[in-house]
């Protein structure tokens, strides 16, 4: 039994990490700004503001792994305050990851992601030596704590990664995104319109929560990057067939004007699939399915 602390656990992809550990007996910290969701773990009310505190609560639980799901979960969140975005994905980040090495934590997880890299697309998957070229304020945030990682991975006691996640999706994501919109579209018969992209991987939030958890306690991780993502290439087109097949039927869906076509793909997970078992199970009709699914549900 490991003493775990999970940051964002009252959070989309926390709260899958959270339920998982409970599952396998894992002693759970969480810790979120949001009260918790269930009451079956320890569970702290905190925004990482504050190193001196965190250390604290790392020594005191004994924490030995921390997973840190929390921060802004994507470029549409807090998209009109940079300042706030940097002070809680970078100075909240670095707080915790200060705070884990001076508590003597064993392993520090990053929950990072592909906005890192910024937009591209490549005929073959990028590795975890692409370029870093965001885009975003939120993309730049995530690179910028990525490039300390870096400065300090095999330079510090403390075992350290980040796994760069592409869009996750599924039931129960508390921010706006295009796959729930298009969900939300179709069981209502209404007319959507997306934004233009290329066609994206994505990654179902059941995937997403297994991979944080075993790269946390893979001992046989040789890199710190780590791409997370079904590997497959969806277009809006798909994700809207998919939708509509078990929803009603779109009234209309059409693409923005917008000139700028926001691109992303694919990606290489072989590196995860060698070193801690990472084989994503849930391709996007599947996901779209269960959406669905469960947007019927909760509208009947």
């Amino acid at each position: 039994m490991t003493n775990v602390l999970v940051t964002g656990a009252s959070g989309f992809l926390g709260s899958a990490v959270v339920a998982r550990l409970i599952g396998d007996g894992h002693n759970v910290t969480g810790v979120d700004p949001a009260p918790a969701k269930t009451g079956s773990y320890r569970h702290i009310r905190d925004d990482l503001s504050d190193s001196n505190k965190l250390a604290d609560l790392l020594s005191a639980g004994r924490i030995s792994h921390v997973l840190h799901c929390g921060g802004v979960s994507g470029p549409m969140v807090l998209a009109d305050q940079p300042r706030r975005i940097v002070e809680i994905n970078v100075t909240g980040s670095l707080n915790l990851l200060y705070a884990s090495i001076d508590a003597g934590v064993q392993t520090y997880v990053q929950c990072s992601s592909v906005s890192a890299v910024g937009d591209f697309y490549e005929s073959e998957p990028i590795g975890d030596d692409y370029p870093l070229r965001p885009t975003t304020t939120y993309g730049c945030s995530k690179a910028a704590v990525d490039m300390v990682l870096r400065g300090l991975w095999q330079r510090v006691p403390l075992d350290i990664c980040s796994l760069r996640f592409t869009s996750i999706y599924g039931p129960g994501r508390q921010t706006e995104f295009i796959v729930d919109d298009i969900v939300r579209a179709a069981v209502r018969g209404d007319t959507y319109v997306a934004e233009a992209t290329t066609d994206w991987p994505y990654v179902y939030i059941d995937d997403a929560g297994d991979a944080a958890i075993a790269a946390c306690f893979s001992t046989k991780r040789r890199q710190l990057f780590y791409y997370i993502a079904y590997p497959q290439q969806v277009s809006v087109e798909q994700l809207a067939a998919e939708a509509t097949a078990g929803g009603k039927r779109l009234g209309r869906i059409s693409m923005s004007n917008n000139p700028r076509l926001s691109s992303r793909g694919p990606l290489d997970i072989a590196p995860a699939q060698r070193d801690f078992g990472f084989s994503p199970k849930v391709d996007y009709r599947e996901g779209i399915r269960r959406m669905v699914a469960d947007m019927l549900d909760r509208e009947s």
